[in-house]
């Protein structure tokens, strides 16, 4: 196994007014995380004129956890080419509320952030205790946002099922909190956890991320 190479997307659209996800805490949780796992290289960036082919080349796996940014046609296919052509892909939280001009890119991810309910503590549970991310894993608690996921990915408000081919390995209260799937020959994780610290800083996230990035490299 080789320790894989990470590129890592965060920032939030300036067209937000409340920059939640944006703050030096949550970049300083990520990176931490980052830090914890074993990769061969780490890069962090909000710039998403680096979504070139010839940029993406040098990384094994790229971590979206951006927030209602807008690339370029340009920049999405050259994501997604990279994807589907055996580089891993790790979404956390607003994920599936980024990027969301482009259908393909979410098909890709595997739904589209609908809404979520005020902030609130809820039960983690997870359901597959045999795979390579969640295996050993035990239920917990924390407080986040529980967002509501749809498989309709023009229209947010229209809750539909999401995409067949979706492994869950966990849920809150109906709603999956982690899910694997695949996109060409890319591995994709999605983490719907990660609002603030309250969520990034628990320990079994922590491991949950530091094990997608492995599995999405292909190394597990």
């Amino acid at each position: 196994m080789t320790a894989p190479r990470v590129l890592m997307i965060l920032g939030q659209s300036p067209a937000q007014e409340a920059q939640f996800h944006n703050r030096p805490e949550h970049w300083a949780c990520l990176a931490s995380h980052l830090r914890a796992a074993d990769c061969a290289r780490r890069v962090i960036s909000d710039d998403l004129a680096i979504l070139t082919p010839a940029f993406l080349a040098d990384f094994d796996v790229i971590v979206n956890a951006s927030t209602a940014m807008d690339p370029t046609p340009e920049q999405v296919s050259a994501l997604l080419a990279r994807i589907h052509s055996g580089a891993g892909f790790v979404g956390v939280h607003a994920a599936t509320a980024t990027f969301v001009r482009y259908p393909e890119y979410l098909h890709m991810v595997g739904a589209r952030f609908a809404k979520h309910d005020p902030l609130k503590r809820f039960t983690v549970r997870f359901v597959d205790n045999t795979h390579p991310i969640s295996a050993g894993l035990e239920e917990y608690e924390h407080d986040d946002e529980l967002y509501e996921l749809t498989g309709d990915y023009v229209d947010r408000t229209n809750i539909v099922p999401l995409q067949a081919g979706l492994h869950v390995l966990a849920e809150a209260e109906g709603h999956p909190m982690a899910y694997v799937k695949s996109h060409g020959d890319g591995r994709v994780v999605y983490l719907a956890s990660g609002h603030d610290a309250r969520s990034l800083d628990q320990p079994a996230f922590k491991t949950l991320f530091t094990r997608s990035i492995a599995w999405a490299a292909g190394n597990t």
